[in-house]
């Protein structure tokens, strides 16, 4: 019978995976539930597989080198760096990802990042909290409908963004050098490139893939370029900002303040970190995805992506083998 597993079903310790067991099961498959750590421990558990799973581990060219039955990696979750898409390529082996299944719950922290930081919410709740109580704490605030937002890519997740935060009144712009022109003019908004969005935008939120390409995309020299005073807001990856060259940035006060869901190296423990040492930054734990709702459709898109490859059939959510 053909198999499903799921390697490191540890990341999501509440969940059962009730919905895969009952998605594929009802289709005639079978589904395993690992706790693999290694390389070796992932070859050993899926060494039937036509199918895995996987939430972080590293899917590299000697494992899919290792695994003689596969037909597709599934990465739970928008982002695939944890996978060597070429190799699997190589192999003949889909890597699918879920793009759609968090875009309302993304965009929707993104939105608070926003008011959070244009409204001092974070830091005025810091200056309370040490019994200052003063209402000219820190930077000024402005309206949203005197501020511009540039958006960096325009995906998915960056248009869900755009529509919910267009209504309040800001100015929008974005920069994506991959999509057709007809994109942004359906969206009503201003297509941009990324030196007119570093000398135009307030505010600037990050919304593309982690590539090589995207290494530290904001580094000095892009922050140079950058209008005084602007704010950052990144909830897709974090080493698409160079977290020195941030942490530089805020504490001369070319960036006036910061909100990260993502940071280079997850996860912080050190309560000493540069990071927390800057009170003009707000860092939360990769927690954009984490809604009761979109937990739901990425089990349940999971599951239907690896009863479509076990059909025989093409994935939708592919991001190779086109």
């Amino acid at each position: 019978m053909k198999k499903y597993c799921i390697l490191d079903s540890y990341v999501y310790p509440d969940s059962d995976f009730h919905q895969e067991k009952e998605i594929l099961e009802a289709a005639g498959y079978t589904v395993e539930i690992g706790n693999c750590h290694t390389a070796e421990e992932i070859v050993e558990f899926a060494k039937d597989a036509e199918v895995i799973g996987v939430v972080y581990l590293p899917i590299t060219e000697e494992i899919l080198g290792s695994l003689p039955n596969l037909k597709a990696v599934v990465r739970y979750g928008v982002g695939y760096d944890c996978v060597d898409v070429e190799a699997c390529t190589r192999h003949q082996v889909f890597c699918c990802n879920q793009p759609d299944y968090c875009l309302e719950d993304v965009a929707s922290l993104t939105l608070a990042m926003l008011l959070d930081l244009t409204r001092k919410i974070t830091f005025f709740d810091r200056s309370c909290r040490r019994g200052e109580w003063n209402v000219a704490y820190g930077y000024l605030s402005h309206r949203l409908s005197s501020l511009t937002m540039g958006l960096i890519g325009f995906g998915n997740i960056a248009r869900t963004v755009y529509s919910m935060i267009r209504p309040l009144g800001i100015q929008m712009i974005a920069y994506d050098p991959f999509l057709p022109e007809d994109c942004f003019a359906r969206m009503g908004c201003e297509r941009v490139t990324l030196d007119e969005l570093y000398a135009r935008a307030d505010v600037i939120s990050v919304h593309v893939p982690y590539r090589k390409a995207t290494h530290h995309l904001i580094d000095h020299a892009a922050i140079a370029k950058m209008k005084d005073g602007v704010m950052l807001i990144n909830t897709a990856r974090g080493p698409i900002i160079s977290q020195d060259a941030l942490i530089k940035g805020c504490k001369s006060g070319r960036i006036t303040a910061a909100a990260l869901d993502v940071v280079e190296q997850e996860p912080i423990h050190d309560t000493a970190h540069p990071l927390y040492q800057c009170d003009n930054i707000i860092v939360t734990p990769h927690v954009a995805y984490n809604t009761v709702e979109a937990a739901d459709m990425l089990h349940r898109k999971a599951a239907e992506t690896a009863v479509c490859v076990m059909n025989g059939e093409i994935p939708y959510n592919r991001v190779n083998l086109r």
